[in-house]
This record gives C-alpha cells, structure tokens and sequence, in this order.
C-alpha cells in the first residue's frame, strides 16, 4: 500500500502566529513609513514645550502621543491594506484555509505593535526634550491607552477600506478625515475654536483617547468622566472594527 500524507490543517492560533510573524516582517521592510510615524509626535514634543507651564506636562505629553495614533492608525493602516489589496495579497491569502478574522487580526496587531514603539519613543522624547518623567506603572498604563485608543483609529481605517476599494479613493478618504481628527482635535480640546467644538473634540476618538492617556500619566485623577472616555474608545474600536471586516472586499474587482 502506498503511504498517503496528509495535511494537517493548522489551528488558529498557529496560524495567527504565522502570519503575525509574517506580517511583522514585512513591516520592518517598511521602515520609511515607520519612521514618518515617529515624525509627526516627536515635532508636537519639540513645538510645544512653550505650552507645559499653560496646560501641564500630563496634557502636552498626551496630546503629542494622541495625534500620532490617526497618522499610524488610520493613515498608514488604510494605505498599506489597500495597497496589498490591489496587488492580490488578499486574493491569495484567501485561497488559504485561514479565516477573514485571523487575516486582518494579524494585520490589526501588527499596527498596534507600530503604536506602541511610536508611544515609547514620544515619550523617550518627551523626557529628553521637555523634561517629562512617568514612573514605570504610570508608563504602562500610558502604552495600555495607547492601544486602545490606537484600536480605534485603525478600526476607523478598516471601515473606509471596506466600503473603498481603490487606494487613491481611500487615501482621499482619510485624509479628510485626519485633518479634523488631528488637527482640530488637538487645538480644539484647548478652546482654540470655542465651546462647542471643544465639546465636539472632547468626545471625538482624538478626545476620549486623550483622555485615557492624561488618566494613565496621573490615575489619580481618574473620574467617572475617564470610564466613560474608556467604554467610548472600546466601543469607537469594536464597531468599526466589526462592520470594516466583516464588509471587507478581498479584491478591487
């Protein structure tokens, strides 16, 4: 008798760790994109120094590692997978028996991953240029909050890429979306434009976010107002997160 083999198929989570792997490695090779990452925080630490005695180390250290999270999370994430959906990535991906939530799990992880070296380094800044010291638990805290307000931004981009199937349509997209979320988000939450978008900016992805990084810097001062921020960030996450992976294309065609 001949000796047949057969193909084990691999569980899930073997398959995540492969293609997590994968997908890490393929990031390193991206590291230009990585690096235009680290950019845009480490000028809000460096241009904002003036700012600390009006508002606070814990608020300028935390508006810098929020407005980095849209340019990872909802830039650089939506680019990058409508980009490898054009050129069949997905397509081939798909002949595997792996399934859509593993693929795009792995991808989403990989990005969470880019937020957190992008955190760490604002704040290495931060403490070389401006001065600002966290004790190691409050730290921790920060990267936690970093995450989940991360999730949000790439959840968001997951959203437009489902529903977007061309990368110049999705690079329109966010950019209009990125140019209120950052940058009005940002100047909103001081006043800059008045009461109501300051309140628009507080309960914005950018805004909740902001707030969960000023509470893990000073947990003292977490409010009923910072559980709130907490389920609002989640739920951001979860939502657009479930409806852009479960209305993803896999090609262009």
């Amino acid at each position: 008798m001949e000796n047949v083999t057969i193909n084990k198929i691999p569980s899930s989570f073997d398959a995540f760790k492969n293609l997590f792997r994968a997908d890490l490695i393929v990031q390193w090779r991206q590291r230009r994109a990585l690096l235009m990452s680290v950019i845009l925080p480490v000028v809000f630490v460096v241009s904002w120094k003036g700012l600390i005695p009006t508002i606070g180390a814990a608020a300028v250290l935390s508006i810098c590692i929020a407005v980095a999270l849209p340019a990872t999370g909802l830039m650089g994430y939506s680019a990058t997978i409508a980009r490898d959906r054009e050129r069949g990535v997905f397509q081939r991906l798909r002949t595997t028996p792996i399934s859509r939530w593993i693929i795009m799990t792995s991808r989403i992880g990989v990005q969470l991953a880019v937020i957190l070296f992008t955190t760490l380094v604002t704040y290495f800044c931060a403490y070389y240029f401006d001065k600002i010291s966290v004790p190691f638990p409050n730290l921790l805290l920060v990267l936690v909050a970093a995450v989940v307000g991360g999730l949000s931004f790439v959840a968001l981009g997951q959203f437009i890429v489902a529903f977007i199937k061309s990368s110049e349509g999705v690079n329109a997209a966010v950019r209009l979306i990125y140019i209120p979320l950052a940058i009005v988000g940002a100047l909103g939450e001081i006043g800059i434009f008045g009461s109501l978008v300051k309140k628009i900016a507080v309960w914005s992805p950018l805004g909740t976010t902001q707030t969960l990084l000023a509470a893990a810097i000073h947990p003292s001062a977490i409010t009923i107002t910072t559980l709130w921020a907490l389920l609002a960030t989640l739920g951001y996450g979860l939502l657009f997160a479930g409806i852009g992976i479960a209305g993803f294309e896999w090609s262009t065609g």
